[in-house]
């Protein structure tokens, strides 16, 4: 985890859904290819979560239709062709988001996403672990997820061999966990410490 890539307030989340507009359309990948102005696709996924965007789940729009500005080296573009399924294991559903009217009234109003974030569940697991103590490293929350997305998935079943069929994928609960301590912190209700090596509660929210 880094500290800088870590802090969205919500001021300056709203002026960013604002300048997007109701209709825009917003995918998980655009922040990690590179794209300036995108938002986190964990933030997406919790903003999704708690009803200020609208995952899309269905008539998912391909790429070339919202406008994106990578779909030249985007290696998952190809997912969004209409007709078409997606690669591999990944899904078509849960990857782009809508901005909606609910999204332009937290642009006017902020203070929205205090109201709504705590009901999210990641937001109420970290209360959890910030109520038993008030400063956690992040190698220690990173364990502690893992632990706990472990016990709540399915173990593999193991063949004579000793090696697992399947691993758990765990990559969308960590952008999850990874977009609500971005948005704790820009609300000022956790800070970061030790050049982003620890979080410190300031503020609780439960």
């Amino acid at each position: 985890m880094h500290a800088e890539a870590l802090v969205l307030d919500p001021e300056e989340l709203a002026r960013r859904l604002a300048a997007l507009g109701q209709g825009a359309v917003l995918c998980v990948h655009q922040a990690e290819l590179g794209e300036p102005a995108a938002i986190p696709g964990g933030v997406l996924l919790v903003l999704g979560g708690i009803g200020l965007l609208a995952p899309l789940a269905q008539r998912i729009p391909p790429c070339p239709e919202h406008g994106c500005a990578l779909i030249s080296h985007c290696p998952y573009a190809g997912d969004f062709v209409a007709g078409e399924r997606a690669s591999g294991d990944r899904k078509k559903s849960g990857r782009k988001f809508r901005v909606t009217a609910t999204s332009l009234r937290f642009a006017q109003r902020p203070q929205l996403l205090g109201e709504l974030l705590p009901q999210h569940p990641v937001a109420r697991w970290l209360a959890e672990r910030f109520a038993e103590r008030a400063a956690w490293t992040t190698f220690a929350l990173a364990e502690a997820w893992l632990a706990a997305a472990e016990e709540a998935t399915p173990q593999p079943r193991r063949p004579a061999g000793g090696t697992a069929e399947a691993t758990p994928d765990f990559d969308g609960s960590r952008r999850e966990l990874a977009g609500c301590i971005a948005l704790l912190v820009g609300l000022g209700w956790l800070a970061w410490e030790n050049e982003g090596c620890s979080l410190r509660l300031v503020h609780r929210w439960w």
